[in-house]
């Protein structure tokens, strides 16, 4: 019976032991999140403008965009390069160039996926940019 209740009590201590030993999950910032190159999935756009609508759709297989953490984004868009500058406002919005505002809809380790809309009137502009890495 002794050699029962130590069998027991060292199968135990041992799975307390593991137990513990377990890996927590590590929780990223929004800007360690958005950090990276990302690969442009969907670019779509809307407009209404002056009674008249337009939309376009662009898929990314060559396009990408690298935030890194100088508060640069580097842009190949189809072979276009660019150099514009990112701030982030809180946890739900990133700023390009100091005037254009995103919403930020989703934000994983894999997925990135942006909104703007810019009224003026009754005419508005309205943007989504669906980025993965």
């Amino acid at each position: 019976m002794k050699k029962i209740f130590q069998s027991l009590l060292i199968i135990t201590l041992i799975s307390f032991l593991f137990s513990a030993c377990k890996k927590k999950d590590v929780q990223l910032t929004t800007a360690e999140k958005v950090q990276g190159t990302w690969q442009l999935q969907t670019d779509i756009y809307h407009e209404f403008v002056s009674g008249t609508d337009y939309s376009d759709t662009t898929t990314g297989p060559n396009s990408t965009l690298e935030f890194r953490n100088d508060g640069k984004v580097y842009s190949d868009l189809q072979g276009q390069k660019d150099t514009s500058t990112y701030t982030l406002t809180g946890d739900n919005q990133i700023v390009i160039n100091g005037n254009i505002t995103f919403d930020i809809k989703t934000l994983t380790t894999n997925l990135f996926v942006l909104y703007t809309k810019q009224t003026q009137g009754a005419d508005y502009s309205e943007e989504t940019l669906s980025l993965k890495k």
